[in-house]
């Protein structure tokens, strides 16, 4: 009598991707949140390397909080507060942000943001400009009296935290678009 084999050996893979096995929808989310990852990283080069040349009445722009706004208002509360979180902290590390602060400031009211504009807005460009306009608005002014509070500025600077939220709120319109065609990828963006 032959022995009969009880199982199939498992087929050969070439390769991590191989080995690694993902659905088709988390490979789309994977590259989509990548893709996040990767906006990100260039508007911080952008503004570290470019726009930090050109002040005016000596600001300049923070896009990298403008952009981690508007991907936590575009993603809804649960995954964009995880995204908050994580990119704020490394926002953080990167050296660029103001204090450890900032990595509260951003987080907190991205989350609060997007809350608001869940439960009492309706999707949409205007929607977010508002949720992301005003919480970069208040993170400027937050980090003005944090550097009040620590003797890091003094209060004639505060003409320079205004324009530096404004010009930062001018770049929402143009990076609407991008984040939200990035948040299509794997579904609808918008989980209502």
């Amino acid at each position: 009598m032959g022995l009969k084999k009880e199982f199939k050996s498992d087929k050969p893979h070439s390769g991590f991707w191989g080995k690694l096995y993902l659905t088709q929808k988390q490979r789309k989310e994977l590259l989509k949140w990548s893709l996040y990852g990767a906006l990100l990283l260039v508007l911080s080069l952008l503004q570290d390397v470019v726009l930090c040349q050109i002040r005016l009445f000596g600001a300049t722009t923070e896009l990298v909080p403008v952009g981690i706004f508007l991907i936590c208002i575009l993603e809804g509360a649960e995954s964009g507060s995880i995204f908050a979180l994580v990119s704020s902290l490394l926002y953080l590390f990167s050296g660029t942000a103001a204090g450890p602060y900032s990595m509260v400031f951003i987080t907190v009211l991205a989350i609060g943001v997007t809350i608001f504009r869940q439960a009492y807005l309706q999707k949409g460009l205007a929607a977010a400009i508002l949720c992301a306009g005003v919480a970069m608005l208040v993170y400027e002014l937050l980090q003005f009296l944090m550097g009040l509070f620590l003797g890091l500025t003094i209060p004639s600077r505060f003409i320079g935290f205004v324009v530096t939220a404004a010009l930062s709120i001018i770049a929402i319109p143009i990076l609407y678009p991008i984040a939200l065609s990035i948040g299509t990828i794997g579904g609808e963006t918008w989980k209502e």
